[in-house]
């Protein structure tokens, strides 16, 4: 009888540990899952931040400036280097920009988009390591206009 007892006490309590277990787990799995149909993924919101991120690093009015600077700048050595380098470095950074925009776009036409996950970081960081550089060749042609290389022809 002591055996039955201790027994059917032990079963009893882990099986209300396994019961407890299995609910507590459903209700887990059902709460998650409605929060994921009611708000979706975080993807419309990483859009959004890439796009925020993009327009931080003010692509356009740099280009536009370096644009004006090569316009205004006499033909010279130090010159050429500078914009043929400026050439490349313009091209992958539209390229980059292009591809972005492109995947982008075909994310927002699949089907429940907004419940995938979107992963464009390695071409953000990439975009940022070429508009560093490009920083730097503004300010290498800021430095030219202003007369600090014409003594190199």
């Amino acid at each position: 009888m002591l055996h039955y007892m201790i027994g059917g006490t032990l079963v009893t309590l882990i099986s209300s540990n396994l019961v407890n277990s299995l609910v507590s787990s459903t209700v887990e799995i059902l709460t998650s899952s409605a929060s994921f149909i009611r708000h979706g993924t975080e993807s419309n919101k990483k859009i959004l931040k890439i796009r925020n991120q993009i327009e931080e690093m003010d692509i356009k009015i740099k280009l536009e400036l370096v644009k004006t600077l090569l316009e205004t700048l006499s033909k010279n050595s130090v010159t050429t280097v500078i914009e043929n380098g400026l050439i490349d470095l313009i091209s992958k950074i539209k390229s980059i920009v292009e591809w972005i925009d492109f995947e982008i776009d075909k994310h927002n036409l699949k089907w429940f988009a907004s419940y995938r996950s979107i992963s464009i970081d390695d071409k953000i960081e990439q975009l940022q390591h070429f508009i560093k550089i490009l920083d730097g060749r503004i300010q290498l042609l800021m430095n030219t206009s202003r007369g600090q290389y014409n003594s190199l022809d």
